[in-house]
């Protein structure tokens, strides 16, 4: 089953149900039910889609928040009965260090930090009244189907690796294929823990561009901190930022990737 804002849609796997939800009005159809089921709440506007107005941040908060209070609304009420949820947040959460992060780690006071630790405690909520919830902060997911990776390409059609400063940041990322199976593996286990969704192993984006151009043609040109902070203001600081957490918690909870490396993930997603 499937919450959508969209009215209607049709279902290409008679599989799946979709039911109709507005989280700003915290509504779910009142005609659907469900009961014992896992929640897997991924919802919220896309952070890296438009530049970060007081418009745009408002809403990137509120549509994590609303769809929580909707779900929560929903449990409280009994139109669904849960028998655990898991709910996303990001690895934004955490503040800038030399060493690796780990979920013991604190937060600071930039946005996504703080839009982080707001969304948690969204969800911590359900704990309060009973439900096993567990929260995975997810690095950069890896996809030739959109996301990041896609970006990055888009300058190689003209021949061209655009890199983000010196391209020394570390990049805490995990290939499509491997998040989709740690957040499966995390709900069937109905944990109550929070997790870092990401690779074994982080890269710098130097590295990440050195593996695309093992299957892409392009010349790398590295793009300059002021350039990037014009083009997208306070943006900027997340592109620019290390980040370089851990996955230990979740590999000795016993999963593990497939894709441990970028070279490993960057092939198998381009060729």
């Amino acid at each position: 089953m499937i919450l959508t804002t969209q009215r209607k849609v049709s279902a290409k796997n008679p599989k799946v149900q979709y039911v109709y939800w507005n989280p700003r009005e915290r509504f779910i159809d009142l005609d659907f039910t469900i009961k014992g089921v896992s929640i897997l709440n991924l919802a919220g506007a896309g952070v890296a889609e438009r530049r970060w107005t007081p418009i745009r941040k408002q809403e990137i908060i509120d549509s994590r928040i609303q769809s929580l209070q909707t779900l929560y609304r929903a449990i409280a009420s009994g139109q669904i009965q849960a028998t655990n949820l898991l709910s996303a947040s990001a690895i934004g959460f955490y503040a800038k260090k030399d060493q690796p992060l780990n979920e013991e780690d604190p937060p600071d006071n930039s946005f996504l930090s703080t839009t982080c630790t707001l969304w948690e405690k969204e969800a911590a909520r359900f704990r309060t009244i009973g439900i096993p919830t567990a929260i995975a902060r997810v690095g950069i997911v890896l996809s030739k189907e959109g996301g990041a990776l896609k970006e990055f390409l888009k300058p190689l059609q003209f021949g061209i690796a655009g890199i983000p400063g010196n391209g020394k940041q570390i990049m805490s990322w995990i290939h499509i294929e491997d998040i989709c199976r740690m957040l499966l593996h995390i709900l069937q286990t109905h944990s109550n823990e929070t997790f870092n969704a990401v690779a074994d192993i982080p890269a710098s984006t130097n590295e990440l561009f050195d593996a695309i151009l093992q299957t892409k043609k392009g010349m790398k040109i590295h793009i300059p901190k002021v350039a990037l902070e014009l083009a997208l203001g306070e943006m900027s600081i997340e592109i620019l930022k290390s980040a370089w957490v851990s996955n230990q918690k979740i590999r000795q909870d016993g999963f593990q990737c497939q894709y441990p490396t970028i070279e490993l993930a960057i092939q198998n997603l381009l060729q």
